[in-house]
């Protein structure tokens, strides 16, 4: 299938919502683009879940050295974030609902971003990492997602205690502040994602926030400006995303570094015939 275009500059809006349209459920499109730009190509009432952990700058990484430093040069203000929230907003389906990630030290300005945005009801889930992860001295045990909702937002479901590992040390090919994909599932279970949603995450990173909407069969974008971050979010889409029992599978694609549109993969028939046999064991063994 050829990648998702939502239209430019010179496209007519009309166009772009055709295009959305005419997606199947459970494909996911992966682009290297900025998130005011890449909101700004949506049609109006498009985004049914807006998933994000933006690049915040709430720590001062003046002290970070290496490939860390300059990974996080390009970390943006509340104030900017905030812009492309309200950017967001304007995309958003009446029920639509945002799912915003800070750590503790940028609640506040966090919380105030989102309710500049036009999100009328905010409301804090707290992700418990299990163990604190990566980083010295007194670390975060937890960080919050901002539940950003509108007056005609869907029903939530579940707790505002989310307990799942945070990527740990040593994980090979890791993003500087990735998140698991247990998260991703979590939160898309709490808002209730199904195949006619269209879930977008402007500041992708891995990809891991994305991957539990795919598997429900959502409708999927996820747009970064760094070509590590797509190259990691579409490998990470293009295998890890498994379509629900519901979700009728759909073959995969190849991704491109920079811009890639991908379908869970669908097991081979004899793969299924042989995980239908039951499995034989030797007498004796466990």
């Amino acid at each position: 299938m050829a990648p998702l275009r939502l239209g430019s500059a010179h496209a007519h809006r009309r166009d772009a919502r055709a295009a959305l349209a005419a997606l199947p459920s459970g494909s996911v499109h992966i682009e290297r683009r900025d998130a005011r730009a890449a909101l700004a190509a949506l049609p109006p009432r498009s985004i049914s879940v807006l998933l994000t952990d933006p690049p915040y700058r709430t720590l001062d990484r003046r002290q970070t050295n290496g490939h860390l430093r300059h990974w996080f040069a390009a970390s943006l203000s509340w104030r900017s974030i905030g812009e492309v929230l309200a950017l967001a907003r304007s995309r958003m389906r009446p029920d639509g609902v945002a799912f915003v990630m800070t750590n503790p030290d940028g609640l506040a300005e966090a919380i105030e971003a989102l309710e500049r945005a036009g999100f009328s009801r905010v409301r804090p889930i707290t992700w418990d990492k299990v163990y604190p992860g990566l980083g010295g001295g007194l670390r975060h045990q937890t960080e919050f997602v901002l539940v950003g909702r509108l007056p005609g937002s869907r029903t939530l479901s579940g707790v505002d205690l989310v307990s799942v590992r945070a990527v740990g040390p040593g994980t090979a090919n890791r993003l500087p502040a990735e998140k698991p994909a247990d998260l991703g599932r979590a939160l898309a279970a709490i808002a209730g994602v199904g195949r006619a949603d269209f879930v977008v995450d402007p500041f992708c990173g891995s990809g891991a926030l994305l991957i539990g909407a795919a598997e429900r069969g959502a409708k999927v974008a996820g747009y970064d400006v760094a070509a590590a971050a797509i190259k990691r979010a579409s490998a990470r889409l293009s295998v890890g995303a498994r379509p629900a029992p519901s979700a009728r599978p759909r073959p995969s694609s190849r991704p491109r570094a920079d811009r890639a549109s991908v379908h869970p993969a669908s097991p081979s028939r004899p793969a299924r015939a042989k995980a239908a046999r039951p499995r034989q064991t030797r007498k004796g063994s466990r």
